[in-house]
């Protein structure tokens, strides 16, 4: 496991007794992602959510976002700079001023 996947294991697994932080779905700062996952591996998830006191939902996310950090940290140079890039377009691509369609009228009501 990488740094971030480890740490992340660790304090779930010391939390164990008191059940996990409820998880925000709703804030404009997180993105639900729709991912394949292997039959067993949703059981096991849905297994450790259970005995962890979660939703699977939420302890899958925090799972993936550790595993997520632990590979960007990994990138080689050159494909560091290829994933900012590519962050940086999406991110881009996403602000409501980039849509087509989408208007502005700052300080008018």
């Amino acid at each position: 496991m990488g740094q971030m996947l480890d740490k992340q294991v660790s304090d779930l697994l010391s939390r164990r007794d008191h059940g996990l932080a409820c998880c925000d779905v709703k804030s404009s700062s997180v993105r639900l992602q729709k991912l394949p996952l292997g039959a067993e591996q949703a059981l096991q998830l849905q297994a450790l959510a259970q005995v962890l006191d979660a939703s699977s939902e939420c302890l899958g996310g925090q799972l993936l976002a550790a595993a997520v950090g632990d590979l960007w940290d990994k990138l080689d140079e050159p494909l560091r700079s290829e994933a900012v890039a590519a962050f940086k377009a999406i991110q881009q691509a996403g602000k409501p001023e980039t849509i087509p369609g989408v208007e502005f009228n700052l300080g008018g009501s």
